[in-house]
C-alpha cells in the first residue's frame, strides 16, 4: 500500500494547522497575536505590533490563508493595513505580478500573482518557490490561492549581524535567499519572519530586488539607509535626479521616454514621508476601533475596544485573578 502522506488527507491537514495554532498559543513571536476564522482552520486572522525598528509603533493586521498543499507550498499572507514596505504590494495595485520583466512587461499567462496587500515571502523561504516542484503541487492544490513567483536567477543577500537573541532574528536562523534545501516550515518561522521584516534594519537590508513586492518601496528604503552611511555591496551610485531626463522619443529599452524605471527616481525622503504617514494611518482611531478601509471593525475577527485606564487596570486585574485560580 502507497504510503499516506499529510498533505493528501485533508483533515489531517486540517488537524495539522490545529496543532501548529495551538501551539502559538504557548510560544508566539513578540507582539504577534493570531486567531482562526470561526470554522474554517485555512484562513487565520492577526495583527502585528511593531514595538521596535523603523517602522514602530505601526500596529498591522494581515490574514493568512493555507492552500490545500501547506506545508508543501508557502501560504498567502495579506495585510489589510496600508503600508509603504518593500515585501507589501501596494492596496492600489489591482494585481502584482512578481515575474515582471526587465521592461516593464508582464506575461499574459502569468498565474503566479500577488493581490493588493500581499506580504511576499521569497526572500525568508525560497526553498518554497521552485518552478517544478510548484507546479508538481498545483495538480493537487488546484487554484486555492495565486502562489509567489520564485526569483528568476537567486543572489546571495548581504552580510548582517542580526538582532539581539530575545527577538530572534528570522534571517539569521533560516535560510538565505539563495539556500534552498527543502525543510518542513512552520508557522512560527513564517510569523517570527514577518515581524523582523518591519522591526529589524538588517533583514531589509538583506532583501534583493528580485524578492520585492514593491520596488519603489525597494529603492526608497535603499536611499533612506544610504543616507544613514550604510554601504551596500555592489551598489552603485544612484542617478541624480536631474540626469534621469531623456530626449522624446524612446529610450534605449524601448520605452517611452517619459516612463523611468523604479530606480530612476529620486527616492530621496520619499521612505521617511510614506512610513510616517503609514504608522500615524495605523494608530488612528478610525483605524484602530474600525470605520476606515484596514480597520478593527466590520468583519475583522480581531477588535480593538477604546477604553479609559481604570477599565483597563480592570481588566488586568480580573486577568491576574484568572490566572491564579
Amino acid at each position: 500500500m502507497a504510503s499516506l502522506t499529510l498533505s493528501g488527507l485533508p483533515a489531517l491537514r486540517r488537524q495539522h494547522l490545529l496543532v501548529e495554532f495551538a501551539g502559538l498559543k504557548q510560544v508566539c513571536p513578540e507582539g504577534v497575536f493570531v486567531t482562526l476564522s470561526p470554522g474554517d482552520p485555512t484562513l487565520w486572522s492577526g495583527v502585528l505590533f511593531v514595538r521596535d525598528g523603523p517602522y514602530a509603533p505601526a500596529v498591522l493586521r494581515f490574514q493568512i490563508s493555507f492552500p490545500d498543499s501547506y506545508p508543501r507550498l508557502p501560504p498567502l499572507v495579506t495585510f489589510s493595513t496600508d503600508m509603504f514596505h518593500p515585501l507589501i504590494t501596494p492596496l492600489t495595485t489591482y494585481m502584482h505580478s512578481t515575474d515582471v520583466q526587465d521592461d516593464g512587461t508582464v506575461s499574459a499567462t502569468d498565474e503566479e500573482r500577488l493581490p493588493p496587500g500581499g506580504f511576499t515571502l521569497r526572500h525568508g523561504f525560497p526553498e518554497w518557490f521552485g518552478r517544478g516542484s510548484r507546479n508538481t503541487s498545483r495538480q493537487s492544490s488546484g487554484q486555492h490561492q495565486p502562489v509567489q513567483t520564485p526569483p528568476r536567477q537567486p543572489r546571495l543577500s548581504v552580510s548582517s549581524k542580526g538582532t539581539p537573541t530575545s527577538k530572534g532574528s528570522a534571517v539569521g536562523n533560516s535560510p538565505g535567499f539563495a539556500e534552498t534545501q527543502t525543510k518542513e516550515i512552520s508557522t512560527f518561522e513564517v510569523l517570527r519572519y514577518i515581524r523582523s521584516t518591519f522591526d529589524d534594519e538588517n533583514v531589509l537590508d538583506s532583501i534583493p530586488v528580485e524578492a520585492a513586492g514593491n520596488s519603489g518601496a525597494w529603492h526608497a528604503w535603499r536611499t533612506h539607509r544610504q543616507d544613514q552611511g550604510k554601504v551596500f555591496e555592489g551598489a552603485s551610485e544612484a542617478p541624480d535626479a536631474g540626469d534621469t531626463k531623456e530626449p522624446p522619443g524612446q529610450n534605449e529599452s524601448g520605452m517611452p521616454s517619459g516612463v523611468r524605471k523604479p530606480g530612476e527616481w529620486n527616492w530621496e525622503g520619499v521612505w521617511e514621508e510614506r512610513v510616517k504617514k503609514g504608522v500615524a494611518a495605523s494608530l488612528s482611531e478610525a483605524v484602530l476601533y474600525g470605520g476606515a478601509a484596514g480597520g478593527g471593525g466590520g468583519d475583522d475577527v480581531i477588535r480593538f475596544s477604546n477604553m479609559e485606564d481604570d477599565d483597563i487596570e480592570a481588566v488586568k486585574d480580573n486577568l491576574l485573578r484568572a490566572i491564579a485560580h
